[in-house]
């Protein structure tokens, strides 16, 4: 997926600095450095086997290149649909210093099932990893084929309660493992002061804790992190004092429709806005207009309730200004919409 206009915006303004630099013929260097990168980078993408244990981590990984990129297939999810997308295979790294975006999917997800989300990331200049959990139900894998759909992996969170989320702490090793992994591997050219989180439904419970137990990100965005869990149980994962204690930017996306539902169930509102409400400044609540808690997802991870075009690019958009302005420190303004706030 492609943000035109966002990106269009974007490029025209490093073309104007640019050009400055070169009608004013100062710093020589910084004049090479920018001819030869090119104003919008291309999403490459590589799998990667990393040790974990006894056993290898599959992990997903997008990143800004310079080479073309082409129409790829990623794998086939349960649905028998195939998820697509446009990337460059196994192209070079672009020079930089990159920051790096660690995405948790789902219980049930797959490292690629929100791969519109992270092709548009690394066209950004960001390094995304995402991991396919070990997790019980995999709706889609990075590799090999998937066991289960959506509808399983629901009927295997009732069949055995989150309770307090014990049986599911191995998915925070993971994490730890993947950015110590990255940190090891020169050629992504990671910065490791700029790290960020990110995660949907239980991938965001898991980047919260893998925040708790270490190491802090830079910043971290969640995506309907536990919105399901508060729809049907009225649970949170985590309480004031947890909020609280977090010093870093956040970012809180939900959708219209998981709105619609916690107020006709006398949730009184989103678990989003319980987060966003105890989380310090600077802190953003993203609302997706008529999203729900799967819109985050590909068609073919999720065919009845996948992101439509004009909903991944509002997701796209505020995370990548959201994470320009707080990771890259750019002098960017966050244009709130409709249902959006900030503090």
């Amino acid at each position: 997926m492609r943000v035109s206009d966002f990106r269009r915006s974007k490029a025209m303004g490093k073309i104007n600095v640019i050009r400055i630099i070169f009608g004013c013929c100062l710093i020589l260097y910084s004049c090479e450095e920018a001819a030869d990168e090119p104003v919008v980078w291309e999403a490459g993408f590589r799998t990667l086997d990393i040790p974990f244990g006894n056993s290898v981590l599959k992990g997903a990984v997008w990143y800004p290149t310079h080479q073309m990129e082409e129409s790829h297939v990623y794998n086939t999810a349960s649905s028998g649909l195939a998820l697509t997308g446009s990337v460059t295979l196994n192209a070079p790294v672009a020079r930089g210093s990159w920051p790096l975006l660690i995405f948790s999917h789902g219980f049930s997800g797959g490292g690629i099932g929100s791969a519109e989300i992270c092709e548009g990331l690394a066209r950004e200049g960001y390094v995304i990893v995402a991991p396919d959990h070990t997790d019980a139900v995999l709706t889609v894998r990075i590799q090999g084929q998937a066991n289960g759909t959506i509808q399983d992996a629901l009927e295997y969170l009732e069949n055995n309660p989150f309770g307090e989320g014990l049986a599911y702490q191995y998915r925070i090793a993971e994490i730890q493992e993947v950015i110590s992994y990255m940190k090891q591997q020169p050629e992504w050219n990671i910065n490791p002061s700029k790290i960020v989180y990110a995660g949907h439904s239980m991938g965001g419970w898991t980047v919260m804790k893998a925040m708790a137990e270490g190491p802090r990100p830079t910043a971290m965005v969640l995506y309907s992190m536990g919105e399901l869990n508060w729809l049907f149980q009225g649970q949170r994962y985590f309480e004031r004092p947890f909020f609280e204690a977090i010093d870093f930017p956040t970012a809180y996306f939900y959708g219209g429709q998981e709105l619609d539902e916690a107020l006709d169930a006398n949730r009184g509102n989103v678990y989003a806005a319980y987060a966003f409400t105890f989380s310090p400044s600077p802190s953003y609540g993203f609302l997706v207009p008529q999203g729900n808690h799967f819109t985050y997802n590909s068609q073919a991870v999720a065919p009845g309730a996948f992101g439509q075009p004009a909903q991944l690019e509002s997701i796209l958009r505020k995370t990548v200004s959201f994470l320009d302005k707080h990771v890259k420190g750019e002098s960017v303004v966050i244009g709130l919409e409709s249902g959006d706030v900030s503090k």
